[in-house]
């Protein structure tokens, strides 16, 4: 071999070397980057019980979570169809209509337990094809008893004239379930919503504040602007109750209302495998009775106890009244503004 074959031969040895050793420097941190998983829920105490189980979460999951929040489920839903295209988050954390929207809209991926084990676990009524529940929220009163002269015990008692004055609700909230209440107690429902109007008419002399959010319903009450919280989230007043404490919570025996919670897969991001990872860590044991116990809520996955401090308030269960999203969806609109126009004026 020539002197000139050698040191082209050494050459080409030498720029193999480089382009391997470049190769190795590019997949080397690749290979140990971690994926970051951001759920997307919403703040207050939610946020509060989410930031309690992440590290749970992630060494279980193997994955990374971040936390942001949204103001509302319906108001989060929207900023997600607005970046369809872009999203911004991997999970998202609403109410069952915003699962049923958000999969019409294209938005969510559907769930099953070929991508989630832990699905299998959990009841098919908690179950939705773009949304699987993590735990049942429970739906009704609460109030400063500081500030009323009397205990409230039923839907009705928000009518009670003792109450003038005194009563703050939404029909932001859960979408529409006040309204559909009101509804149901004048004989009607969400397909005869008419009654439901007639009867939040009746109720205007007791209403004083509109809440968009869960942390406005309490911040009302902790301020004294208002006494009553007619459409009581439990979560939102569940770490104010307790022995010695003004606030009580009540749920009424007929109707009564639940809110299964699910949370979704957001279409479009690049960490799927990932957040199907984190929402199967949310569905264990473990997991969901932390949750619970921050929260104040039923865990979705049997055999999941919830905390003994709601044990007294939840009665039986017996009275359920499942809501017609279809029905709701179609008409809220319409329903809204007719509230902000006949309801929230005075």
């Amino acid at each position: 071999m020539s002197s000139r074959e050698r040191s082209s031969s050494l050459n080409n040895i030498i720029i193999l070397v480089f382009v391997l050793v470049s190769i190795l420097c590019i997949k080397i941190p690749i290979a140990e980057a971690t994926t970051e998983v951001i759920i997307n829920t919403w703040g207050g105490a939610f946020l509060e019980a989410f930031q309690a189980v992440s590290g749970d979460i992630e060494k279980v999951s193997g994955v990374k979570v971040k936390l942001t929040t949204h103001p509302g489920a319906a108001a989060g839903l929207s900023r997600l169809i607005a970046q369809k295209d872009n999203p911004q988050v991997d999970l998202f954390t609403g109410i069952e209509s915003t699962a049923y929207d958000g999969g019409k809209a294209g938005v969510f991926e559907e769930l099953n337990p070929t991508l989630v084990a832990n699905m299998a676990k959990v009841p098919k009524e908690l179950v939705m094809p773009h949304g699987v529940s993590m735990w049942v929220s429970l739906r009704g009163i609460f109030y400063r008893q500081d500030m009323i002269p009397f205990e409230i015990k039923k839907w009705e008692d928000l009518w009670d004239p003792r109450l003038r004055g005194k009563v703050a609700t939404s029909i932001l909230l859960d979408k529409g379930n006040f309204l559909i209440m009101a509804a149901l107690l004048a004989g009607g429902n969400e397909n005869n919503i008419e009654l439901g109007f007639e009867k939040m008419k009746a109720l205007k002399p007791n209403l004083l504040l509109f809440y968009k959010t869960d942390s406005e319903s309490i911040k009302f009450l902790q301020a004294g602007e208002a006494a009553v919280a007619g459409w009581g989230i439990l979560p939102n007043v569940y770490k104010l109750l307790g022995p010695g404490s003004n606030y009580r919570f009540v749920i009424p025996e007929k109707p009564q209302f639940l809110a299964p919670i699910p949370v979704s897969l957001v279409k479009g991001r690049p960490n799927k495998e990932q957040s199907l990872k984190v929402i199967n860590a949310i569905l264990t044991k473990e997991i969901q009775e932390k949750l619970a116990s921050h929260l104040g809520v039923v865990p979705a996955l049997p055999g999941a106890e919830p905390p003994e401090k709601i044990r007294d308030i939840v009665p039986a269960l017996k009275n359920i009244y499942k809501v017609n999203w279809d029905v709701v969806n179609a008409n809220f609109d319409k329903w809204l503004d007719r509230w902000n126009r006949e309801i929230q004026v005075k």
